[in-house]
């Protein structure tokens, strides 16, 4: 009997945290939808929040729950819902100019996610952070960019100059935030195990 309830209770265990992880998978899909409210027009791609959560969900949820997190954003977005950047969605959007920055999103968590492996049994290091933030938006950017350029039919450095160089100090920003959040939240052991 003894026996039982311990089998018991690690399935209530199991079962408990999956549901803490699909919390924080649905957190962060929201946040990124929240985020992309928040946006300043700035030319043909704007100045949001999003990347900011995008990288945030892959140091906190690791690379699995932060492509969950992200795929089920951009699914949102895809059936219509207002998720985007100014309340927009649907295909339509994605295969707008600013298209292949959704898409950058899915290498961007998996490399944040990938930090989260690395640094996992430890806070996460400032150094370590913007290196692996960095590589983020090398994903973002480099396919928001090729996207951006071929849907406006310009150069890559067409592209660069109106979609990424007027975004390099608001994209600091954000990864200082970024890092400075997910420290916070190991520090008081609010991240869940990945």
């Amino acid at each position: 009997m003894n026996t039982e309830k311990i089998k018991f209770s690690e399935t209530s265990d199991e079962s408990l945290d999956q549901t803490h992880q699909l919390v924080w998978i649905s957190l962060f899909a929201a946040l990124m939808a929240v985020g992309s409210y928040v946006h300043f027009p700035l030319g043909p791609v704007p100045i949001s929040l999003q990347v900011l959560f995008v990288l945030m969900a892959g140091f906190v949820l690791g690379p699995k729950g932060g492509l969950f997190a992200v795929g089920l954003y951009i699914f949102a977005g895809l059936v219509g819902l207002p998720v985007f950047y100014g309340g927009h969605g649907g295909l339509g959007h994605v295969l707008g100019p600013t298209g292949g920055y959704l898409a950058g999103f899915v290498p961007a968590v998996l490399i944040t996610g990938w930090g989260r492996r690395v640094f996992s049994s430890r806070p996460l290091p400032w150094i370590g952070g913007i290196c692996f933030s960095v590589a983020a938006y090398t994903g973002i950017y480099g396919i928001g960019l090729a996207w951006l350029g071929h849907v406006l039919q310009i150069s890559w450095a067409q592209a660069a100059a109106v979609g990424m160089l007027p975004f390099l100090i608001s994209d600091g920003l954000q990864v200082a935030i970024c890092l400075s959040a997910v420290r916070y939240l190991q520090k008081y052991g609010l991240v869940p195990e990945v």
